[in-house]
């Protein structure tokens, strides 16, 4: 039994002592390659920002001008509609005024 205690420690010391030998071996410092790398990333990434805000203005634009559009053609429907009413009732347009009948 008191071997047993023993052996589990020891083993559990040594695995300890391995995993600290292996953790340290791993180098936390950055190549010289993954920091040009990530200086192409963050320049790519710049480059599609600036696509993307000047998609976004190009958008808000294009919408602007639509909605002049429908502006344009709402007040040519109200005139073509008013011209079809006036037609419509064409002899007597200006219901006000009878013309002097003979």
């Amino acid at each position: 039994m008191h071997k047993r205690n023993l052996f589990s420690k020891t083993g559990l010391s040594i695995l300890v002592l391995a995993g600290g030998l292996f953790m340290s071996s791993c180098s936390s410092k950055i190549t010289d390659e993954q920091l040009a790398q990530l200086d192409g990333l963050r320049r790519d990434e710049a480059k599609l920002n600036e696509q993307i805000s000047q998609v976004k203005n190009e958008k808000s634009r294009l919408e602007a001008e639509l909605n002049a559009r429908k502006a344009e053609l709402k007040e040519c429907q109200d005139k073509v509609n008013y011209i079809k009413q006036k037609l419509a009732t064409w002899p007597d347009v200006w219901p006000d005024w009878k013309p002097e009948q003979k």
